[in-house]
């Protein structure tokens, strides 16, 4: 099955490409999706983990990533194997960058994919095809994020430092301020305030963590459990 999706960043071709370089980056940027072992030579090590409903498969195969400077396209091919399902998947993503603007480049992005095994009847009924716009989706916000990033500490870097003029104090001529004591307030007033109360901390989503596409599982399965029933009631 193939997927094509597209989006656009705000930033020069070069730039973009240039992150595409950075291998471990890129990787961070797509949801569930880690690195288990070092890069060699385009060789992957992976993990990819996604959530369907009750359902979390986590893949865990070998890839390779390819990159053609001259072209600005590449693509990234890997296998992977769900132990607890027995479900395989492999397939090839390719990916070409389009200048749009003097300041803007547009990322063309093409899956080809095949799934065996238990979870192969997820790649019918439009849940495969709503979990790759997603991952698209994340993937374009997490690396413009990552862009902005370095563009920020590129400015931070750049900026020249601005030097304080400080003048010196001549204390013969500072005017004598007198104040008038304030007796301290007792502290027990304080302790009968009564406490502000304290926000739960909330922990921040890793932007790369797992997508769930739970409410398409549902409908899936509501809708064969509906065909069951009208073709047992005949």
């Amino acid at each position: 099955m193939e997927i094509e999706q597209g989006f656009t960043v705000p930033y020069p071709r070069d730039i973009v490409w240039a992150r595409f370089h950075d291998t471990p980056g890129i990787v961070e940027c797509l949801p569930g999706a880690s690195l288990t072992a070092p890069v060699e030579n385009g060789l992957l090590k992976l993990a990819i983990t996604v959530k369907l409903g009750p359902i979390v498969a986590s893949f865990a195969g070998d890839g390779e990533m390819t990159l053609d400077d001259a072209g600005h396209r590449g693509s990234i091919t890997g296998t992977g194997l769900d132990r607890k399902s027995s479900s395989r998947v492999k397939g090839v993503a390719s990916f070409a960058l389009a200048q749009v603007s003097a300041g803007e480049t547009r990322v063309d992005v093409k899956v080809d994919y095949a799934i065996s095994g238990s979870l192969a009847q997820f790649s019918r009924g439009g849940i495969v095809k709503e979990l790759a716009t997603r991952m698209t989706e994340a993937f374009a916000a997490n690396l413009k994020a990552k862009l902005d990033e370095a563009g920020a500490a590129q400015i931070r870097v750049d900026a020249p430092a601005e030097a304080v003029p400080v003048e010196p104090e001549d204390v013969a001529t500072q005017p004598v301020v007198r104040t008038t004591e304030v007796p301290a307030q007792p502290a027990q007033a304080a302790q009968d305030a009564p406490a502000a109360p304290r926000r739960a901390a909330t922990r921040a989503q890793p932007a790369n963590a797992p997508l769930d596409v739970g409410q398409l599982f549902w409908k899936l399965l509501w809708s064969r459990l509906r065909g069951l029933f009208s073709f047992a009631s005949r």
